[in-house]
């Protein structure tokens, strides 16, 4: 049978006509997916803390989350790509990680979405006060994995002692963990939830951080993208306390 060509049957291009106009009728699917706050950060935590999960594997989760969370990160750039196996050319490793001087955190994503050869670097500063102080859950995350015989440079740095945790089984914790958040079709949680975090807080302010500052934070592609990765380390710091103070302020405003 020959096939019909869909430009000169003059029935198919009206049906063809037809589909594509009831297609602006349809109503806008909304985006249901809520961003991370620092409340609802802080709810994740304590909610964690109830599990009867190991200390490990409460560590590493809430090590993730608060690294996402501050670095406004992908997770897919944090977590290992498969559950049994890993790239070590493009998965965060333990060797990825620096524990520098300053009390501040330096951490290299070898394969992030920019796709830059050299990688990008993520700088983690203190926040105490919150019992989320991503620096300290880090400390705390390679101690227990020194104390359990998990810890290797060569390895992932979210790893369980069995498998690594991956952004899909992130999601199904997630769902676990916030069952009055996590509605389908209404309300979800997800890893995606966790980068607008901080942009989302410094929007609320607009005298307190430019577009620049929140661009350059979120590491999202811009004209001001390739400035922002020149940055000194005490640039990057006064940026970081902008995102303090406006963390704070929206926290106690919502209390």
């Amino acid at each position: 049978m020959d096939c019909i060509d869909t430009k000169s049957d003059p029935v198919l291009k009206l049906l063809m006509r037809g589909a594509a106009n009831r297609a602006f009728l349809q109503p806008p699917v909304s985006n249901t997916r809520r961003v991370v706050t620092l409340p609802l950060l802080t709810l994740i935590g304590h909610r964690i803390a109830a599990t009867s999960w190991s200390p490990v594997s409460k560590q590493v989760v809430w090590a993730a989350c608060t690294l996402a969370f501050f670095t406004a990160s992908r997770l897919g750039e944090l977590l290992a790509s498969t559950t049994h196996s890993f790239d070590p050319t493009a998965d965060l490793l333990w060797e990825d990680v620096k524990f520098l001087p300053n009390e501040s955190l330096l951490v290299r994503l070898k394969c992030a979405k920019s796709a830059d050869i050299q990688g990008e670097f993520l700088d983690v500063f203190p926040f105490p006060g919150y019992d989320c102080f991503p620096i300290a859950t880090m400390l705390y995350l390679k101690k227990l994995h020194m104390e359990a015989g998990l810890f290797d440079l060569k390895k992932p740095v979210f790893r369980f002692a069995a498998k690594n945790l991956t952004t899909s089984h992130f999601n199904n914790i997630l769902a676990s963990l916030l069952p009055d958040f996590c509605r389908p079709g209404q309300d979800t949680i997800t890893c995606h939830s966790f980068r607008p975090g901080i942009p989302s807080t410094l929007a609320l302010f607009p005298d307190l951080a430019n577009t620049d500052d929140i661009q350059g934070w979120g590491r999202w592609h811009s004209d001001c993208f390739n400035r922002y990765t020149r940055l000194r380390h005490d640039q990057k710091r006064a940026i970081f306390d902008k995102i303090k103070t406006a963390l704070v302020t929206a926290y106690n405003f919502g209390r």
